[in-house]
């Protein structure tokens, strides 16, 4: 069975992404937040694209750009006073209003030049050298990061109040949490996949809840289970001609039943 080292660049790098993410949205209750972001990047990269054929440039660099205004927007609303679901149901609605929108421009416009598709179910077995660049330089500055500000999320989870009195900057926090998991929503779609991001950015974090009894230990059962799943997911698919991540879903699904039936703690 031939592997491309590309294959196994793009799946173990996103997952190293989205398992360092997910205690910190798992700590934060960020996961409404998480839930919604692929809707905001699908909207951003299909812009992104046809950004990049009229004005040049990268169309991740313009999608990244497009999409980080909304997600703070939408935290500055929450920190006014607006409710989590209707700002959420306003967030959603527009993205995927936007999304069908741009998506058909770019189908009617531009059907020769991309394939839409590759963002909706995920394509890493097509990834090139540059696709495994751009994974390597988004997941190395997001464990980094995951890691360096853990401790400081973990305690905004467990009592804000009590994080803000000692001297964390909760606010800054939720604006740094907002756009980093922007940026690697919208920079790893084209690995993962529209319908699978959702799948990555939550389950790590639930399965290490169910299994972690320390706060270390809920950060390095996270990225463990995640990098697992994208070893796991990968072989499986190339064994079984399974699209990578619908099989990388699966086996994070039977990891998170395998986790409720041995307990634990959280």
């Amino acid at each position: 069975m031939y592997v491309d080292p590309r294959w196994v660049i793009v799946v173990l790098g996103s997952a190293a992404a989205f398992g360092s993410l997910s205690p910190l949205v798992y700590a934060r209750r960020f996961s409404f937040f998480a839930a919604s972001l692929p809707h905001s990047a699908l909207l951003s990269v299909t812009l992104g694209y046809v950004l990049s054929l009229s004005a040049g440039g990268h169309p991740a660099a313009w999608a990244v750009a497009l999409s980080l205004p909304p997600s703070a927007l939408l935290i500055y609303f929450l920190h006014s006073g607006v409710s989590v679901d209707s700002a959420t149901s306003a967030f959603v609605s527009f993205s995927v209003a936007g999304s069908v929108a741009a998506m058909y421009y770019v189908l009617t416009n531009y059907p020769a030049r991309v394939s839409l598709w590759s963002y909706i179910l995920g394509d890493p077995l097509l990834a090139g050298w540059d696709d495994a660049l751009l994974v390597v330089a988004v997941a190395v500055p997001t464990c980094a990061l995951a890691a360096y500000t853990y401790m400081e999320e973990m305690s905004i989870g467990l009592d804000a109040e009590s994080a803000a009195a000692s001297g964390v900057r909760v606010r800054l926090h939720d604006y740094l949490l907002a756009l980093l998991l922007t940026v690697v929503a919208v920079s790893l779609l084209k690995a993962v996949g529209f319908t699978i991001e959702h799948v990555v950015m939550l389950l790590p974090g639930a399965i290490a809840a169910r299994l972690a009894r320390s706060a270390r230990a809920f950060f390095a059962l996270s990225l463990a289970s995640s990098l697992a799943s994208g070893a796991a997911g990968l072989a499986l698919s190339l064994m079984a001609n399974l699209a990578p991540a619908a099989a990388i879903g699966f086996v994070l699904l039977a990891i998170y039943v395998a986790s409720l039936l041995a307990g634990g703690g959280r």
